[in-house]
């Protein structure tokens, strides 16, 4: 019985050898860490394999990376997918609705970035816009003339609407003169005139007296006024008067108009139509809520096919200007070692763990055979 005992015993060193040896050669690819001296003479297997060929191997993972694994055509092949493409559009749209219903307001987007005083800030920028342009157009147009400004076809309107205005005026001053207070205007109007030519006004008050002047001018006047030949005569005077004003420059008609007043009166038609305040104070859901689905439904996916088209066209510009390889390698050696190693034993334990028992059980029938063979011998 004892042959048997030895072919055990010979097998449990073997399988301890066995293990032993490949454990010790996994934990060689690491440690030690630094290189051992005696004198000058360097200990062999120190530093380890990967301490040893660290620059080399982070070296050789940026080219497989850059190489292989990371190429402009896995870039390409996985932006055409139609699954990957859905599944982002799906995300995207997520992202957009969660961003919309935080209720943020156009000033607080801004306020994100840095931006201070977003509608003080524009509304400033918009009144220096508005006095440029006011400058510059005065500059080219005053010296012009109203028909050099206008078209032809507004000129030729103008004068059509003439006629119009000319009965629109009459009626008016019928309708003004017909009334009571029309009548005390003639009345004064007589009694101004008359004062200045003195007996004149005795006169008349003596024989005649301001009421009944009034009352035999009033008809007269509105008869004045439906007569066709003073429309005419209007008409004649507003058209040579337009033709006037037509020749004058624009200077002249805005001669009394101040720079400053007309200036301020632009800006509060300005604010008034744009009105700054209220489009910041709102939340950016309400301001694109009529641009909503579209949103959804076709800017979304354009803007996604046009960075998949980017991104696909430009994939290995991008990568080469991203300097990937040498992003890759400069992480691998910034690594330090025990690190390395804790990341390689974590991936790959299992696997290190079953090279150390194959080792033992190599070793163990390696002590069965030569067990057996020494009991055959002797």
């Amino acid at each position: 019985m004892d042959w048997i005992w030895m072919i055990i015993f010979m097998m449990i060193i073997g399988a301890v050898i066995g293990g032993f040896t490949n454990f010790l050669a996994i934990r060689m690819l690491f440690r030690p860490y630094r290189t051992f001296y005696i004198g000058k003479w360097q200990l062999p297997f120190t530093p380890g394999l990967i301490p040893k060929r660290q620059t080399e191997l982070a070296a050789q993972i940026g080219k497989l990376v850059v190489g292989h694994l990371v190429t402009p055509e896995s870039i390409k092949k996985k932006l055409s997918e139609e699954k990957f493409k859905q599944e982002t559009e799906v995300w995207i749209s997520q992202k957009i609705n969660s961003w919309l219903d935080k209720e943020m307001t156009l000033e607080q987007l801004l306020q994100q970035f840095r931006i201070e005083k977003p509608a003080e800030k524009t509304t400033a920028y918009i009144n220096y816009k508005i006095e440029q342009k006011y400058f510059a157009l005065k500059n080219i147009y005053m010296a012009k003339s109203l028909k050099e400004m206008i078209p032809q076809e507004w000129s030729g309107m103008v004068e059509e609407k003439i006629p119009q205005a000319a009965d629109q005026v009459i009626l008016k001053a019928i309708g003004y003169f017909a009334t009571q207070e029309g009548k005390d205007k003639i009345k004064v109007m007589i009694e101004d005139f008359l004062k200045e030519r003195g007996k004149l006004w005795n006169m008349v008050q003596m024989f005649i007296g301001n009421d009944s002047l009034a009352d035999k001018f009033q008809p007269e006047l509105i008869k004045f006024f439906n007569n066709p030949r003073t429309k005419e005569m209007l008409v004649n005077v507003l058209r040579d008067e337009w033709i006037k004003v037509q020749d004058k420059p624009i200077e002249d008609l805005l001669a009394k108009v101040e720079d400053d007043t007309l200036l301020d009166y632009i800006k509060q038609w300005g604010s008034e139509i744009i009105q700054v305040e209220t489009i910041f104070q709102k939340s950016i859901a309400e301001l694109i809520a009529p641009y909503r689905e579209k949103l959804h439904v076709e800017i979304a996916p354009r803007l996604l096919a046009a960075v998949g088209d980017y991104l696909t066209t430009r994939s290995g510009e991008i990568l080469e200007r991203f300097e990937v390889e040498a992003i890759v390698r400069e992480q691998i050696e910034s690594f330090s070692l025990q690190r390395l190693e804790e990341l390689v034993i974590s991936i790959a334990k299992k696997e290190l763990v079953m090279i150390t028992y194959l080792g033992a059980i190599l070793g163990g029938l390696i002590g069965l055979i030569q067990g057996i063979i020494v009991n055959l011998i002797s």
